[in-house]
């Protein structure tokens, strides 16, 4: 689920960076198909992907912080953030491109994004901040605090513009608990998956997105419905994965993908700058013709995330995935050892409940 879910992220921005994107000459063919496609997107990829990351550290997470080890699960998350941010500076210093999206420009941008996140590195600030208050909340009870998750979402989803990438923090923390808090139903979800309880959530993912044009105007009705459009789309997300990893050539590579989505989650968005700043003049004469308008999306993501394994593969082979995809060794069993000295009392946690 991971794997495949991050590949759909870099579909994503494919589409509405570089085939959609600004002073893009695309055939309507692909314009039509495409924009569907990331309508659909829209709905199921961050769900995704914080749902399946909320459920790996489940059982930890509600264990609590000092039982849970979550300071160096936190502080690794926020590390990460803070190299690759300082890595996105670095790189936009050089492709000097002012129409790129998501760029991080000087000291001053760095300094702001330490806090506030500006660009597509909002997931792995995230990541940080999600853990360690869900730590901190692990024993209040779960309805309580998805309760006030839900609330949270409406309010984000109302009270902020799509342009605030910061804002998809707290607007998307629900799904994350979702992944924490419902571990045991999604894993039993999985197990059950068959080809008619696909059908049926596909048609109530339909369902809800309709329902949508009932609500549009009306700011707290359209949130309510993107609530339950991402959760239906999550369901479905999950019974489809699961039935498709039957086969086995694609479980494979989601295993493979979902091993490695840090460095092409991190990586996707300079690649695709890289194509947009030098090769776009060849890019747009492909995607002016409804052939290539089609087959664009799909071929340039493939191509992204190769570009990305093999950036990590080469990292590794020259022993360089720390410090740009792990914390210095030395600093995690520091800060490994400060929940191992705190004395506290095991929180209890429900069976069947944690990942």
């Amino acid at each position: 689920m991971r794997g495949y879910s991050v590949v759909a992220v870099v579909l994503a921005h494919v589409v509405l960076w570089d085939l959609l994107g600004p002073g893009a000459a695309t055939a309507p063919a692909g314009e039509s198909v495409w924009g569907r496609v990331y309508a659909v997107l829209g709905s199921a990829r961050m769900p995704v992907l914080l749902a399946v990351s909320g459920l790996v550290v489940a059982r930890r997470v509600r264990l609590g912080w000092r039982p849970g080890g979550l300071t160096l699960r936190v502080a690794r998350n926020y590390y990460l953030y803070v190299v690759w941010l300082l890595l996105y500076a670095v790189f936009y210093a050089v492709v000097r491109d002012p129409s790129l999206p998501h760029r991080v420009d000087g000291v001053a941008d760095v300094l702001r994004q330490l806090v506030v996140p500006g660009t597509t590195l909002w997931y792995v600030f995230a990541l940080a901040v999600y853990i360690a208050v869900l730590g901190l909340l692990h024993r209040v009870p779960a309805w309580a605090v998805l309760s006030g998750l839900v609330a949270l979402c409406l309010a984000a989803h109302v009270l902020t513009s799509s342009d605030q990438v910061w804002a998809k923090v707290p607007e998307l923390f629900l799904f994350f608990a979702v992944g924490v808090y419902g571990a045991g139903p999604l894993r039993r979800l999985g197990e059950r998956a068959s080809w008619g309880l696909a059908l049926v959530a596909a048609a109530l993912a339909v369902a809800v997105t309709a329902s949508g044009r009932v609500a549009q105007g009306v700011e707290l009705a359209e949130a309510v419905v993107f609530v339950a459009r991402c959760l239906a789309f999550l369901v479905l997300a999950v019974l489809v994965v699961v039935l498709a990893v039957r086969w086995d050539p694609l479980r494979r590579l989601g295993l493979l993908l979902g091993r490695q989505t840090l460095p092409i989650y991190v990586l996707h968005p300079l690649w695709i700058a890289v194509l947009l700043a030098y090769a776009g003049g060849p890019a747009r004469e492909v995607t002016a013709t409804a052939v290539g308008s089609l087959l664009y999306p799909p071929v340039v993501t493939a191509l992204v995330v190769v570009l990305c394994l093999a950036v990590h593969a080469a990292a590794r082979r020259a022993h360089g995935l720390v410090p740009a995809f792990a914390m210095p060794h030395g600093w995690e069993e520091r800060l490994g050892a400060v929940d191992e000295r705190a004395p506290v009392r095991p929180a209890r946690v429900e069976s069947g409940r944690g990942a």
